[in-house]
């Protein structure tokens, strides 16, 4: 299997960046690596916020032990603006990682 088809494998399947290690493109691998790791960071506080969140009004009684008013009370919350950005982010690196490493021309 050609080189960069493998980087892009691990850029689309381990994490975003992993690929470009691979193919020794340090520096992209680097920017893909912090960018993705950062829009996950903010992305899996807002879900932690959220989850707490519903679990205080679980416990509070103001939303039933019941997954379908769960699952109801947690889509008609607005999803904010930094959190819309960081997983527009993830994304492009996502993407960007696997197309960058097929475009990679073997030495």
């Amino acid at each position: 299997m050609k080189r960069n088809v493998i980087g892009a494998l691990l850029s689309a399947l381990v994490f975003p960046g992993t690929g470009q290690f691979y193919l020794h493109r340090r520096g992209r691998g680097w920017l893909l690596l912090l960018l993705a790791a950062g829009a996950a960071i903010v992305y899996a506080d807002f879900a932690v916020d959220q989850a707490t969140a519903l679990a205080d009004q679980v416990l509070a009684g103001s939303v039933p032990l019941d997954p379908a008013a769960m699952a109801a009370r947690l889509e008609a919350a607005p999803t904010p603006l930094p959190e819309t950005v960081a997983g527009i982010v993830f994304a492009a690196c996502w993407i960007g990682g696997i197309v960058e490493a097929l475009l990679v021309r073997e030495r």
